[in-house]
């Protein structure tokens, strides 16, 4: 299985090219690039926060209590005090990290249900629905947040598939095939849950259209292919300004 360093090079590298790729293209604004980039990232790191000794599962527990604190504060400000709102805070910021984060480590097992596709599907929707309703992000902007946060799970999933081929002996660790999967056979019940709650998901994200509008514009493939290749000279005009000041 690859380590956490390997996840999160291997996530932010492919995000960086599939981030830069659609700005190229035209269809990404050059100010949410950084955004899909670390999301993108982050998402490489998902998959292991059902390890109760990994980093990513502590940053994303106490970023989860902080961020789900300040929205409960940001909904009732208009109507309680500063200290009814800090004990707002505290009880939910306190309610998901020492109560919502044991019962997740005792219901989950480390490369089980959460280390799936279906996973990092709802963990993609989850993005989009946050984006969308709690943001307020455009429709398009929201499910290409979603994606990236996909798209990072997804690396992190594949790499540890990677890792479970020994390519000097050409054989499969006992580990293959327990990343990349659809669900899990020992835990139908579970995996029947996961994909109901992608159901229940989707249809809580916003429309899909303008986004799958964006995807199918050629316009956008021919202008990214006619950005693979430098159009002149290689770094044409890149010292310029240099020159001209000298």
């Amino acid at each position: 299985m690859a380590d956490f360093k390997t996840h999160l090079i291997g996530a932010a590298a492919v995000s960086g090219v599939a981030a830069t790729s659609l700005m190229l293209a035209g269809v990404a604004a050059h100010q949410h690039v950084m955004t899909y980039f670390v999301l993108g990232t982050a998402g490489g790191l998902l998959p292991d926060v059902d390890s109760k000794s990994s980093v990513p599962f502590r940053v994303a527990f106490n970023l989860l209590a902080v961020i789900c604190a300040f929205l409960m504060v940001l909904h009732f400000s208009g109507h309680y005090s500063l200290l009814e709102l800090t004990i707002v805070w505290t009880v939910c910021f306190a309610g998901i990290r020492y109560g919502l984060c044991p019962l997740f480590v005792n219901m989950t097992v480390h490369r089980g249900l959460v280390h799936s596709i279906p996973a990092g599907i709802i963990a993609g929707l989850i993005s989009v629905i946050l984006a969308s309703r709690g943001l307020g992000f455009p429709a398009a902007h929201a499910w290409l947040c979603g994606l990236f946060v996909f798209l990072g799970f997804a690396v992190h999933l594949l790499l540890d598939e990677m890792y479970s081929v020994n390519l000097f002996g050409m054989k499969l660790k006992r580990s293959f095939g327990t990343a990349f999967n659809l669900g899990s056979l020992k835990n139908p019940l579970g995996t029947m849950n996961m994909y109901l709650a992608i159901i229940g998901l989707y249809y809580l994200a916003p429309s899909p259209q303008p986004f799958l509008a964006q995807l199918a514009n050629p316009e956008h493939y021919r202008q990214l292919l006619s950005r693979l290749w430098p159009g002149s000279g290689w770094f044409d005009g890149l010292f310029a300004p240099l020159l001209g000041a000298v």
